[in-house]
């Protein structure tokens, strides 16, 4: 065998191994994850509390094993506080009216907490103890997400497995992708002179994707990359909700890059 044709044959080998490369996966466990919805904006007065609190979630034994938080900035302050808060989108307040609605409760407000679905209205007292007990549970659905990064977008599959009839009938799949470490100075409202650095911020919110009555789903999905996203400080979450009773059965997140 000649230089030339070895190089062919070794290029051959290795083609597979760079073409996994760009892909990477993620399945949930056996353990039931809650999922923490915040809903928040930089004009909100009382929301650097809720930031602060969350922040020390790790130090109270919660850590990203436990739950995994999605922070969502409303849009409808930014007519009353003096602030136009650039991450806001009606979309997000939008998810908070879905929230409210299958809780049986009209007043949205912020800082509002859900966790697995369920409006948390003392959230201080009674937070850790619900994510203690959404753990405990044992998961009703299972997610296998597999994502590669295409030019300016990312293609996300998603493979859903649901549990009993009830949950097949009544479940979908949402999916987020969250960025951290976003710093944002705030110069008006009741934040003014503050400097927040963001976690956990939903910069785009996808669903909801209806879901097999066999239990088993398959759902691609491609993402277009914004230019303002830093990939490597984001996370993409999926989870699998219940919109007859609102529980969320399970989540999955999974970095954005390939690290």
């Amino acid at each position: 065998m000649n230089a030339i044709v070895k190089n062919i044959v070794l290029i051959l080998l290795f083609l597979p191994s760079l073409t996994l490369a760009q892909t990477w996966q993620a399945s949930s466990s056996d353990k039931q994850v809650a999922l923490l919805e915040l809903f928040s904006a930089e004009g909100c007065g009382n929301c650097p509390r809720a930031y602060r609190w969350i922040h020390d979630l790790p130090n109270q034994g919660i850590t990203n094993n436990d739950v995994i938080i999605l922070s969502f900035h409303v849009d409808y302050l930014n007519d009353s506080k003096g602030w136009i808060d650039r991450f806001a989108k009606p979309i997000f307040s939008a998810r908070q009216g879905q929230l409210a609605q299958l809780n049986l409760y009209n007043t949205m407000y912020t800082p509002e907490f859900f966790i697995s679905g369920e409006v948390i209205h003392n959230w201080e007292k009674h937070a850790k103890d619900v994510i203690r007990a959404v753990n405990e549970f044992e998961p009703e659905a299972a997610i296998k997400l597999s994502v590669s990064k295409e030019e300016d977008a990312l293609l996300i599959d998603s493979h859903i497995t649901v549990k009993g009839m009830e949950n097949r009938q009544y479940s979908q799949l949402y999916l987020a992708i969250k960025e951290s470490d976003i710093r944002s100075k705030v110069t008006g409202g009741d934040n003014a002179g503050a400097t927040f650095n963001h976690q956990n911020l939903v910069r785009t919110w996808l669903g909801p994707f209806p879901l097999n009555d066999s239990g088993e789903t398959d759902i691609s999905t491609l993402v277009k990359i914004e230019p303002e996203w830093n990939l490597d400080k984001s996370h993409i979450v999926a989870l699998v909700q219940n919109l007859n009773d609102g529980f969320i059965l399970q989540a999955l997140e999974l970095p954005a890059t390939n690290q």
